[in-house]
């Protein structure tokens, strides 16, 4: 365990992006090809899943990634979430009857993983305000061309964004629950009504390290 605070305080003083991601792989014991090897797979579950409920989604989502996983240790952190989120929502909307289309979920999915991992330090961009743009774009069918659409985007990834700079922390799981919460929200006030988000309690808590545990909104894991 010290060891292991030694390195991660040792990732603190690496700041160029690829250097950064080759020390935080080979300390974790897992590469981008491992990673990138489970695309398809967490893509075509997504694509063919009726669930309703976007948090159960999630969740069985992740559960089917982590049955997939070849290395000792399941990345908690890990950049499918990046795609995963906004395929969830676009497939969640299909699901409930919208004029979704497999296509559509496929872009969402595409757009997603063209964000790279750690962009919440890099860039200054989480992935889960990422994800809320996206699903929005597509819906509006928005290009850099379009005006009230672009900026309508832009204004649902700044609400994101500022919900998720609220927690110093980083966490994928709290960060996708923001952007389907926030994303959600949005979506019903465009009239999608029949697509809602469930009071969200996170499973994985335990499986964090950095877990603020009750200073996050949606801890749920007392183990």
């Amino acid at each position: 365990m010290d060891n292991m605070k030694e390195k991660m305080k040792e990732a603190k003083t690496i700041y160029y992006h690829e250097d950064f991601r080759r020390f935080m792989r080979n300390l974790h014991g897992f590469t981008d090809a491992d990673l990138d090897s489970m695309k398809s797979k967490l893509q075509e579950f997504v694509l063919n899943s009726p669930e309703k409920d976007p948090l159960k989604f999630f969740n069985e989502v992740m559960m089917y990634a982590k049955g997939l996983w070849q290395k000792p240790q399941f990345p908690f952190n890990a950049d499918w979430h990046h795609y995963l989120v906004p395929g969830i929502i676009m497939a969640v909307l299909r699901n409930h009857g919208y004029e979704i289309s497999g296509r559509d979920i496929e872009e969402a999915m595409s757009r997603g993983e063209k964000l790279p991992g750690g962009s919440c330090g890099f860039a200054g961009t989480c992935g889960g305000a990422y994800s809320a743009g996206i699903v929005i774009s597509i819906i509006n069918k928005t290009t850099p061309l379009h005006l009230s659409e672009r900026s309508s985007a832009m204004e649902v990834v700044v609400k994101v964004l500022n919900e998720i700079a609220r927690y110093p922390v980083r966490c994928c799981k709290r960060s996708s629950y923001i952007a389907m919460e926030k994303t959600i929200e949005h979506l019903r006030a465009m009239g999608f009504t029949k697509i809602s988000c469930p009071e969200i309690k996170c499973v994985w808590s335990s499986m964090n390290g950095m877990c603020m545990r009750k200073q996050c909104p949606y801890f749920g894991d007392e183990s």
